[in-house]
């Protein structure tokens, strides 16, 4: 029985999670089948946006975390 490729499997290869049996078969399939093929590509392409995301909360946001910690502390201390 032939294995169907999904779009779980592509992820896997994408973020090198893929064995080498899997990595050949979705490279067979790419190359066989246009819809892996432009999945494998929409997926590829969607890795390398979420990859070129900045993560880091803006530094005022940082401050108010840092500010209402201060503030917390007084009222545990003086409680």
């Amino acid at each position: 029985m032939k294995h169907q490729i999904t779009k779980e499997d592509l992820v896997r290869e994408i973020y090198g999670e893929a064995n080498y049996l899997e990595k050949m078969a979705i490279q067979k399939a790419k190359h066989s089948n246009s819809q892996i093929k432009e999945d494998y590509n929409s997926l590829k392409k969607a890795q390398e946006l979420l990859d070129a995301v900045n993560l880091q909360p803006p530094s005022f946001v940082i401050q108010n975390i840092l500010n209402y910690s201060k503030s917390s502390e007084f009222e545990t201390e003086a409680g």
